[in-house]
């Protein structure tokens, strides 16, 4: 059994902000194509993140990323779990290759 717990992130990291911003406003992300997408900014606009799906480094027009590129700002962490919550959806959507029903027939016609 593991008890450690990892401490939650401090609430002025940009990773923290990302989530609220996700939280508040994910709804609203907009993909545009391959990886990138438009972020609402939270005092209004819209940014462009391109989570650079085909190599490279991810970037986001905002001015805190040009200002420090060398880390993600909110706008790319509310991309990512954009991404992450349409990629979960579109798995639990497909139905599972091998039905129940499926399964049984072939076990029994195995013998098993």
């Amino acid at each position: 059994m593991n008890d450690f717990t990892a401490p939650a992130p401090h609430p002025s990291t940009r990773a923290s902000r990302g989530v609220a911003l996700f939280r508040d406003h994910g709804d609203d992300i907009e993909p545009l194509s391959h990886g990138r997408y438009q972020v609402p900014g939270c005092s209004g606009g819209c940014y462009v993140v391109d989570l650079a799906v085909f190599g490279g480094e991810e970037s986001c027009d905002c001015p805190d990323h040009r200002h420090h590129p060398e880390t993600a700002c909110k706008h790319i962490h509310a991309a990512i779990m954009y991404r992450a919550r349409v990629r979960m959806a579109s798995r639990k959507a497909r139905s599972p290759r091998y039905g129940a029903a499926a399964v049984a027939a072939n076990l029994a016609r195995m013998g098993a």
